[in-house]
């Protein structure tokens, strides 16, 4: 798996891009990776913007990392989405049927950082 923060698009907004595989061995890495870099945001409405173009393999381990990102900006009054799906975290997305509950965008230049 690979991880890497990205340049952030607007104040209290924190861009990750997430490549390779996220299998159950790597979900644990990416929950406490993406936790601390809801720890770190500091504003009224913080943000979490995840690239997810180059994830070759998607896990369900994973996409719970993900929702524990989710609901912690959630209590915090903030907001995640994720851009550029792979084919592969579309795949784990629509047969967890969590396409409602996770926020996907086309890319990130679409939303600029906003809810």
């Amino acid at each position: 798996m690979d991880l890497r923060l990205d340049d952030s698009p607007a104040p209290g907004v924190v861009a990750v891009a997430i490549g390779g595989e996220v299998d159950l061995l790597a979900a644990g890495i990416l929950e406490r990776f993406l936790l601390g870099a809801v720890a770190e945001q500091r504003g009224p409405k913080p943000g979490l913007i995840i690239d997810l173009s180059d994830a070759e393999f998607f896990g369900c381990a994973g996409l719970n990392a993900l929702l524990a990102a989710q609901r912690r900006l959630d209590r915090a009054g903030g907001w995640l989405r994720l851009v550029d799906v792979s084919a592969a975290v579309s795949r784990v997305l629509d047969v967890a049927g969590m396409n409602t509950e996770l926020r996907v965008a086309s890319s990130a230049d679409d939303h600029n950082g906003l809810p």
